[in-house]
C-alpha cells in the first residue's frame, strides 16, 4: 500500500470516504520503518500458552486499550466475523464478488492463491490506472469502488499481512460491501488477535517468518519501556502536542533513528534480558 501511495495525493472525495470508514487514521500516521532487531527480540520472548512476553520484569502484553490508544482503531462494536456459508465459496465466486463491489476482476487466474486470497500487486496495478481518473465529477459508485480496493491494499499489506506480504483475503469483501457499516465493527480487536496468532505461529515453529501488524508491536515497546523511548521531536510554537493516537507523534521521528544492526541487536537483547527496570 505504501508503495502505491508514495508520491500520490488522494482526492478529497476519497479522503472523506476513508474517514467515514474509520481507517483514514492509518494513512495519516503513515509508514513506520520497522526495527527488525527490536521486533525479533520481543517475539523471542513471546509465550503462546499465556499470550504474553516473558521479560526479566515479569509478563507483559499488548492490550485492547493499547491498540486503541496507539493506533486509534476501535475495539468496541461487532466482532469481525464471517457468515459460515462464505467459507464455502469457490475462487470464481470470490472473483464475482470482487467484480461486483469494485468493478475489477483480474484477467489471470494465477492472481488467486487458493480460493480466497488475491495478489496485492494486481490490485495495486489496477489502482494505478484508476487513480488519475478520480475527479470531482466522478460518480459516487466509482469513488466507493476505489475506496474498497484501497482498503484491500491496507488489509493485506498493513493490518493483516501474511508472511508473503503480497496476498489479501477476499473474505474481507463481506465487510466492504457496506462501507458505512465499517465503523460499527471492532477492527482493533481483529488486528490485535491476528498479530497474536502470527506471533504464536512464529514462536511455535509453524512458520519461519513473522507477520501481522508489526508497527503496533514496535510502537508499543517504544511507549511502554522507558529505556526504549525515543526523544520526541520539538513542537512548533503555538502547536498543541498530538497526544492520540500515540503512533502519530513518533512515526516521523522513527525514520531519523539509525543504529547499526549488529550493535542494535546486542543492545536490545541486553535490555530485554536484564536491563529493563519496572
Amino acid at each position: 500500500m505504501w508503495d502505491f501511495l508514495k508520491g500520490k495525493i488522494l482526492h478529497p472525495r476519497v479522503v472523506r470516504c476513508m474517514q467515514d470508514t474509520s481507517f483514514y487514521m492509518i494513512l495519516e500516521i503513515g509508514q513506520l520503518q520497522l526495527d527488525w532487531s527490536l521486533n525479533t527480540a520481543l517475539i523471542e520472548q513471546w509465550r503462546p500458552e499465556t499470550h504474553t512476553f516473558h521479560l526479566p520484569i515479569g509478563e507483559a502484553t499488548i492490550t485492547l486499550e493499547d491498540m486503541e490508544v496507539i493506533y486509534g482503531l476501535s475495539v468496541d462494536g461487532h466482532p469481525v466475523a464471517l457468515p459460515h456459508a462464505m467459507r464455502e465459496l469457490t475462487g470464481g465466486q470470490y472473483l464475482d464478488m470482487l467484480q461486483q463491489l469494485t468493478g475489477f476482476r483480474p484477467q489471470e487466474e494465477t492472481a488467486l492463491a487458493g480460493a480466497s486470497r488475491l495478489q496485492l500487486t494486481t490490485i495495486r496495478d489496477h489502482l494505478e490506472v484508476l487513480h488519475p481518473s478520480i475527479t470531482g465529477d466522478t460518480p459516487e459508485l466509482h469513488i466507493h469502488r476505489y475506496t474498497r480496493l484501497l482498503l484491500l491494499l491496507m488489509f493485506g499489506g498493513v493490518l493483516f499481512p501474511n508472511t508473503s506480504g503480497n496476498l489479501v483475503s477476499l473474505r474481507f469483501l463481506h465487510h466492504l460491501e457496506l462501507l458505512d457499516d465499517l465503523p460499527q465493527y471492532s477492527w482493533g480487536a481483529a488486528v490485535l488477535a491476528y498479530l497474536y496468532k502470527q506471533m504464536c505461529r512464529a514462536t511455535m515453529g509453524t512458520q519461519r517468518d513473522v507477520a501481522g501488524f508489526l508497527p503496533l508491536l514496535q510502537v508499543w515497546a517504544w511507549e511502554r519501556f522507558m529505556q526504549l523511548q525515543l526523544p520526541l521531536p520539538p513542537l512548533a510554537p503555538g502547536v498543541p502536542p498530538p497526544f492520540l493516537p500515540l503512533a502519530r507523534r513518533i512515526t516521523a521521528l522513527a525514520f531519523t533513528v539509525h543504529i547499526p544492526n549488529i550493535l542494535q541487536r546486542s543492545f536490545v537483547a541486553f535490555l530485554l534480558n536484564g536491563f529493563i527496570k519496572p
